[in-house]
């Protein structure tokens, strides 16, 4: 889920806008059967089965509207994509699929909900689809990218998002001011392959996780609008799948492979980077993270047993375990929802 999502969804659950209070359930996506389990996170800190939905292969990635209405999952057999109807909280029901050429991996939806942008692993790598009609979607752009599309986000008020795919440069920004049709805003070439990716509440700045190569993490400054330039870079230990602000932006979230699998960064000052804690998963290879709506948890996914995590953060820069859960296996994709 996009840092745009997040910060909208704390308006909402703060102002009652909401159909509930946003982070009550938590969207997870595997890669065994049935794919996809929603946690029930009504007591806030602890986690247990709500229901599951079978998408039919292995989940990639989930994301979740910004009135938590409605669940995106990207997944590996055709069609790849399906979009799910939580509109009653706490259960899951087709709403809609969609067909790709590739695997659906990165997914997010724009901060109005209209729109949700797909990286495939399939040529063109991208696609804009049409949510204007609340549980449907259709096709509304194409953008060709280098190679896979392995993260998106969009900028907090909708007009730019930011795509981390496989192949040089490796990342892709897209102008989006005219809704529903994009273009080619900026581009940076990373030491490998772009990973996770998300916007701080602001949108001056880009978090994006890498693989293949350290240092596994950039911090790119968006503060001109439509161009990127980089800021700051941290070396994890291994590939850095999950990237998630902090909805105030004074953190982020890292779920890489290797050493402990989960480091959050300090982004108290925008635009530099430092440690502020790490946390020892299970196993380390961990490819997911997110955070609340109002930045007092954060969800991991990895591999290993358990393969969900879900880590206190009610301490500013510090985290303990809260809860764990054991989907059915690897863990790919979390959001709160």
């Amino acid at each position: 889920m996009s840092a745009s999502t997040k910060v909208i969804q704390a308006a909402a659950g703060a102002g009652g806008g909401g159909p509930s209070r946003i982070g009550d359930y938590i969207a997870v996506a595997h890669f065994d059967p049935p794919y996809f389990t929603l946690l029930d996170h009504t007591t806030l800190g602890s986690v247990s089965l709500a229901t599951t939905y079978n998408v039919g292969s292995n989940a990639y990635a989930t994301a979740t509207s910004p009135d938590g209405s409605y669940i995106a999952v990207g997944y590996t057999n055709s069609p790849r994509f399906t979009l799910l109807d939580h509109t009653t909280r706490g259960s899951v029901s087709l709403a809609a699929t969609y067909s790709f050429s590739g695997q659906g991996r990165g997914i997010a939806f724009s901060p109005d909900g209209d729109y949700i942008a797909v990286g495939t692993s399939g040529s063109p790598y991208f696609t804009l689809l049409d949510h204007t009609t609340l549980g449907s979607v259709s096709l509304a752009a194409t953008y060709t990218i280098a190679s896979d599309g392995n993260g998106t986000a969009f900028s907090p008020d909708g007009n730019y998002i930011a795509i981390a795919h496989n192949n040089g440069p490796q990342f892709t920004l897209l102008d989006h001011t005219t809704p529903g049709s994009v273009s080619l805003a900026a581009t940076y070439t990373l030491v490998e392959a772009g990973e996770g990716v998300d916007f701080s509440f602001d949108g001056n700045y880009i978090a994006v996780g890498g693989s293949r190569g350290s240092p596994y993490f950039a911090l790119l400054d968006h503060t001109t609008p439509g161009s990127v330039s980089l800021a700051a870079t941290y070396t994890t230990p291994d590939d850095s799948p999950g990237v998630s602000f902090s909805p105030d932006g004074n953190y982020i979230a890292v779920a890489h492979s290797g050493g402990t699998g989960f480091t959050l960064l300090d982004h108290t000052t925008p635009g530099s980077l430092s440690l502020a804690t790490t946390y020892t998963l299970s196993v380390a290879a961990a490819r997911a993270a997110d955070f609340i709506s109002d930045g007092s948890y954060i969800a991991v996914g990895h591999s290993g047993t358990p393969n969900f995590t879900l880590l206190d953060h009610t301490t500013p820069g510090a985290v303990s375990l809260a809860a764990t859960y054991t989907a059915t296996s690897s863990v790919f994709g979390v959001a709160f929802t």
